[in-house]
């Protein structure tokens, strides 16, 4: 971070001299080193974030790469990514709309801290967590994964975990089980329920009495109390994930479907169509620029973001040829 009056620079400095001192002189091999194409979330994107300010959002992920985009980081934020922040605001489709288009759930910051470490100590915040356990997130602390959080001394667990961040009552019961929080997928329901298998659910709560987990079944959200041995995981994915969010006139919209086979036959043909798309529009990412530009335009910000050469060039009119006809004689229908 260049700026020494942004208030949290000492904290990053801090951070810094500790990486420095853990790994000596020579730790050139720990370092990130990013290309020349390394996308970076400006400022005013950050803060509309911040702010949910979604539509600035949508058009600066629209003016580019998508799949570069949502993984990008802000440098004056302390690398934070906007995963991390719709997290943070409990922007829940933004969120799903990241990962579906590629936001790696398991992001960490420049300290190697993870969305979820980072969200975990707030109560508020629980919604957020359970979407990404959903997705498949996992607690990592100084770049080094943490198992679970110990139920009973409200901690974190696992090797050198921090008692610096510490989760809540309720984030740490439902994490304190392996499933807790997870998407699954039945595989060996009772004899009595055997239309269950292949449907997926999210697990709840753990039962310690009865070795149990309370789920919720997808679709229909049935409650039910099943034993680990019924139940495997299957974190959502872009092609799996039970349900669609996408973004049409800058806004979020989302879908809800009767089956993941339905949801997935949706996705198929989603992308089936982008891709004949894209042969029959070739000038779309260039479309896509210029309404980026005029975005910035409308909000003062054009300095901020130039748009690229070929946004900027005007489409070519075709020129007119031959004579124009004369007007007069008579008109057809008239006598």
């Amino acid at each position: 971070m260049k700026d020494t009056a942004h208030p949290r620079y000492n904290e990053y400095a801090e951070l810094v001299k500790q990486f420095e001192a853990k790994y000596g002189e020579d730790w050139e091999d720990n370092m990130i080193e990013y290309s020349d194409d390394f996308v970076g979330i400006p400022i005013y994107v950050y803060k509309a974030a911040l702010g949910g300010n979604l539509r600035t959002i949508l058009q600066w992920l629209g003016k580019g790469n998508i799949k570069e985009r949502v993984n990008a980081k802000c440098q004056e934020g302390g690398n934070a990514g906007l995963l991390y922040v719709a997290a943070k605001t409990k922007q829940h489709d933004m969120m799903s709309f990241l990962m579906l288009n590629g936001a790696d759930v398991g992001i960490l910051t420049s300290s190697g801290t993870s969305v979820l470490t980072l969200i975990c100590d707030e109560d508020n915040k629980l919604s957020s967590s359970v979407l990404l356990l959903s997705w498949g997130a996992e607690l990592f602390q100084e770049g080094k994964q943490i198992c679970y959080y110990n139920r009973q001394h409200q901690s974190l667990a696992g090797e050198d975990a921090r008692s610096s961040i510490l989760p809540t009552i309720t984030i740490a019961n439902l994490m304190s089980s392996e499933l807790g929080g997870r998407r699954c997928e039945i595989v060996n329901p009772p004899n009595s329920r055997d239309y269950l298998a292949g449907k997926t659910c999210v697990v709840e709560e753990y039962i310690e009495e009865s070795n149990q987990y309370r789920i919720t079944m997808e679709f229909t959200n049935e409650v039910l109390l099943l034993g680990a041995d019924s139940l495997k995981r299957r974190d959502r994915t872009p092609q799996d994930p039970g349900y669609y969010v996408e973004c049409k006139n800058n806004r979020l919209i989302r879908r809800d479907f009767e089956s993941n086979e339905e949801c997935q036959a949706f996705i198929a043909n989603l992308s089936a169509d982008e891709d004949e798309l894209s042969e029959v529009d070739p000038d779309k990412e260039a479309k896509a620029e210029r309404a980026a530009a005029d975005l910035l335009a409308e909000l003062g910000l054009e300095d901020l973001e130039r748009p690229s050469s070929s946004a900027s060039k005007k489409e070519k009119q075709p020129v007119a040829s031959g004579k124009k006809k004369k007007r007069g004689g008579k008109k057809k229908g008239r006598k």
